[in-house]
């Protein structure tokens, strides 16, 4: 999120713009790429030592990093070119690595992990992408691990899947893939926004999706954007998930202020509440918290404190204090 209320000035203005175990095998996939890049860097610094460089160890693991993965879309990529088709060359591979430490009153050890991939596939006319993430929805993908929905299944769970589009700025979009406890799914999405005018925008998309075990769901969302000055931007949001295994749906709003410092420092008021509509209307939990997120270092690393309070039904509605401590790595087009 760097420069945000620039980005959304900018995209306003214009129409088109326990210790867990599921959490080991993510860990100990960035410390091995950490290492890997870690070693490169020492053996490179070695070679060069006589001459002027001026790299950090992190640029150099950072380019490792980038390198790896776009050879590796390249080699996918590949796989569906066409005899005497070179597209693939331009294959890339951007996404992010995000680890985060999140204690909280009654959970002091809430670690977090989570990744996101995305792969452009040039020999497919970029209308296919091929996506994994450790999360379904990357609609939400910035909450705090303890108030993420672990009814729908968003917690701690891989998702593979290719995304077909007519084109790069199609509304409408369908995956194909598995994920939520290892299920196959597929899934159709539709997303829009409507610029109310220089100041205002509505955005709102909708969901359809079928998973073998858990069935057939829906999500609707709408949100409203208002930019209040040049560094300062209101968001208010509404989302409702329907689902067909329980015959219950799931509400949620949101209200997010977002202020920007500088260049590179932000934060981020958040306040939400969500319920369930079964076995009567009620409220399962409420969210309050500051997020103060950075880059000082580099463009592509980020570091995020947002200290925040948890009021969840399971625990009687007693406040649970936390302090949420992330470092964030982002790699390729951004």
């Amino acid at each position: 999120m760097n420069q945000p209320i620039r980005i959304l000035k900018k995209h306003l203005s214009t129409r088109r713009s326990h210790w867990p175990t599921q959490w080991n095998v993510r860990f100990y996939l960035f410390c091995i790429l950490l290492a890997q890049g870690i070693l490169v860097s020492a053996s490179a610094q070695e070679t060069t030592a006589s001459a002027v460089n001026t790299d950090h160890w992190m640029d150099h693991w950072h380019r490792r990093l980038e390198s790896s993965m776009n050879l590796t879309a390249k080699e996918l990529d590949e796989f569906f070119a066409a005899q005497h088709d070179d597209s693939h060359k331009d294959a890339r591979a951007f996404g992010r690595i995000r680890i985060g430490w999140e204690p909280r009153t009654r959970e002091f050890n809430e670690f977090d992990v989570r990744f996101r991939v995305r792969v452009r596939l040039p020999a497919l006319k970029n209308r296919v992408d091929l996506l994994l993430s450790d999360d379904e929805d990357d609609l939400q993908e910035n909450s705090v691990k303890a108030a993420r929905n672990a009814q729908l299944g968003r917690r701690d769970q891989t998702t593979l899947a290719l995304r077909f589009r007519e084109s790069e700025d199609a509304h409408f979009s369908h995956r194909i893939g598995a994920g939520r406890r290892d299920q196959l799914f597929y899934k159709t999405r539709y997303r829009n926004d409507y610029d109310i005018n220089q100041t205002m925008r509505l955005y709102y998309d909708a969901e359809l999706y079928y998973y073998t075990r858990d069935r057939l769901g829906a999500e609707v969302g709408l949100s409203f954007q208002q930019l209040v000055s040049e560094d300062k931007v209101w968001r208010l949001s509404n989302r409702y998930y329907y689902r067909d295994i329980s015959d219950d749906w799931r509400w949620r709003h949101e209200a997010q202020f977002l202020h920007q410092v500088d260049a590179k420092t932000t934060y981020v008021y958040t306040a939400f509440i969500e319920g369930l509509s079964q076995p009567n209307m009620h409220t399962e939990q409420v969210f309050f918290s500051t997020k103060w997120r950075s880059n000082p270092m580099r463009d592509w690393l980020f570091f995020e404190v947002e200290p925040f309070i948890l009021l969840l039904k399971d625990e009687s509605f007693s406040p649970s204090y936390g302090l949420a401590m992330r470092f964030e790595v982002l790699y390729g087009k951004r």
